[in-house]
């Protein structure tokens, strides 16, 4: 295909393409002659993901060609790109990882893993715990492991139907895409189901102290069937 049907089929305009290709995060297409390069399916495929990366992520041109880069390595297997996505969408600052302040937050993530047998290949989503329960601690959230339980009680569960839907074939690209969108559409859901949450406990504390009305926010009636 010529870079007009790649931009069709990737639904990226071609001068964005050519500037992608330029900064050496999407691979040049094949040249049929001195003016005309030809493209296949793992150029839509990669630009379908930068897509993802710059769109949904804010990624700067650095971080999506260490992604990338990583992709391209040989050998490389799913469960390297998957950790790499999470480690992306994560975006665990590398100081923090060995940071001896972090330790309380690294053994309460490592005793919940024992605790569930729960294995990270080979470290992104732990290290993300660990940052989360520091950043958590740092406005006064502590959570202890038995509260970290209780989290892990109901979303386990769900993890196996979203790991599931997530259809590890295909290309590299292809599976690096459905992860990062995957990742970002459960975390959006996850924060508005708890701020749901927490919404509905402070009005219903409101009402019941008598300074709101006993009415307020309440949903509409179910539709008749």
């Amino acid at each position: 295909m010529k870079l007009n049907e790649l931009a069709a089929r990737s639904g990226v305009r071609r001068t964005t393409l050519k500037h992608w290709i330029r900064v050496g995060i999407l691979p040049p297409g094949r040249l049929r002659n001195h003016t005309t390069a030809v493209y296949e399916q793992r150029h839509v495929d990669r630009a379908q993901l930068i897509a993802v990366l710059r769109d949904s992520y804010g990624a700067s041109t650095a971080a999506i060609k260490s992604l990338t880069d990583l992709i391209d390595s040989e050998g490389v297997l799913t469960l390297d790109v998957m950790n790499a996505c999470q480690a992306f969408a994560l975006g665990v600052p590398e100081e923090s990882i060995a940071d001896p302040a972090y330790e309380i937050y690294r053994e309460r993530t490592y005793e919940l893993m024992r605790r569930r047998d729960w294995r990270g290949y080979p470290g992104a989503a732990e290290q993300g715990l660990v940052h989360a329960l520091a950043q958590a601690s740092a406005v006064g959230l502590a959570y202890d492991v038995d509260e970290l339980m209780a989290y892990a009680d109901a979303l386990e569960p769900l993890a196996v139907p979203n790991v599931a839907a997530l259809q590890p074939d295909g290309s590299p690209d292809v599976v690096a895409r459905r992860m990062l969108l995957a990742i970002n559409a459960r975390a959006r859901q996850l924060v508005a189901v708890s701020s749901l949450a927490h919404a509905a406990i402070a009005i219903r504390s409101a009402i019941e102290r008598g300074v709101a009305p006993p009415d307020l926010a309440t949903p509409p009636p179910a539709p008749e069937r």
